[in-house]
């Protein structure tokens, strides 16, 4: 992911975006995983709209310098500078002392403290850069559900890793964004750049041949092996949805009576694992829902998973298309839906079409 160049632009930061339960979170925690056996120095957060972005990460670096500044004499001096850095900007954007940093450092003077976030941010990010290359170590940051992040942080934010790709020896710093569908085009609605700041990767459903390893490897590993026919039965309920492989694997191997997975222990499991995702997912997600918004995912369901042009809800509902904006708006903000493209809106969650089918039913 990081090219060291002592000249030219640095690596780009990702996006990683997709839908609900495709396994986002889980592929960041590995990045991190993979990152510390490397020696790479990772902090993950997650994006909240009540708590400054700034807030989390202030947090997440302090308690990643305290670890490495507690290693030896020479590492405390290397990261020194840059916790007066991150001492500065804390001073700057909680003056209050709502988040207090703990190291002892004294505020680098005319550094991350300007009052223009987007950059502090750089400057706070380049110190902790000098630092990891001085280190020998590079800095990974991971933001999750970062659509959920105010846009004044967004804005910042791009704004910052943008200059830091662009200075002519990039320090040491990877991004990795996470977050829904709607994730590439929150960011470019905070800066116009993000479409060519980022390099999108987008997070989708599995296809057939790796459900069926998702299933079948783990179980052959235990001596565990599958009817065929049961085993393309297992892999046709789930759709490729790796939440409810997940969840079907599961039940399937609770329900087993054998060795061999037949298509009774299929039947079984993948009750069983409806059961326990309608419960799970896509209740509460309903039973958080409004009057008016579940008319408007009634209405969405009957595309059954396809995206929803906002004409013909309307034409469903009765109602002008203009009368919709606050219902979609406060869908989107709740992650129930998101607009894949102007005009039209989907769910967040693979199969919610079908579970309010049946609740109609």
């Amino acid at each position: 992911m990081y090219e060291a160049r002592e000249t030219g632009e640095g690596s780009r930061p990702w996006v990683l975006s997709g839908l609900r339960g495709v396994g986002k979170t889980a592929l960041l925690n590995q990045l991190g995983r993979e990152a510390e056996a490397l020696k790479i120095i990772f902090i993950k957060l997650e994006a909240s709209p009540s708590i400054p972005l700034t807030a989390s990460l202030a947090k997440e670096l302090h308690l990643s310098l305290r670890k490495v500044m507690s290693a030896s004499d020479r590492a405390r001096l290397i990261w020194s500078r840059a916790a007066g850095a991150l001492k500065s900007f804390q001073m700057r954007f909680d003056p209050d002392g709502s988040y207090a940093i703990g190291i002892s450092a004294q505020p680098l003077a005319g550094v991350a403290d300007s009052g223009d976030l987007s950059v502090d941010l750089q400057e706070l990010l380049e110190n902790m850069g000098e630092a990891a290359r001085d280190a020998n170590s590079v800095l990974l940051i991971g933001i999750d559900e970062l659509q959920e992040a105010p846009v004044h942080d967004l804005t910042a934010l791009n704004m910052a890793l943008h200059q830091l790709g662009q200075a002519p020896r990039p320090v040491p710093v990877l991004f990795v964004g996470v977050g829904l569908p709607s994730l590439p085009a929150v960011l470019a609605d905070a800066t116009s750049y993000a479409e060519r700041l980022y390099d999108y990767r987008q997070i989708g459903l599995l296809d057939a041949e790796a459900t069926r390893s998702a299933l079948e490897i783990p179980a052959n590993a235990a001596g565990v092996s599958w009817r065929p026919g049961a085993l393309e039965n297992a892999v046709r309920h789930t759709g490729g949805y790796p939440y409810f492989v997940q969840a079907l694997g599961s039940h399937v191997w609770g329900a087993r009576k054998s060795d061999l997975i037949d298509d009774d222990d299929v039947e079984l499991g993948a009750r069983l694992a409806d059961v326990e995702v309608d419960s799970g997912l896509y209740q509460s997600r309903w039973e958080r829902a409004t009057p008016k918004q579940r008319a408007m995912l009634r209405a969405m369901a009957h595309d059954e998973g396809r995206d929803s042009a906002l004409a013909t809800l309307s034409e469903r509902l009765g109602k002008k298309r203009s009368s919709l904006s606050t219902t979609r708006d406060q869908l989107i903000k709740s992650g129930l839906i998101y607009a894949p493209s102007r005009g039209f809106l989907a769910f967040t969650v693979p199969g919610m079409a079908q579970f309010i089918e049946r609740q109609a039913g």
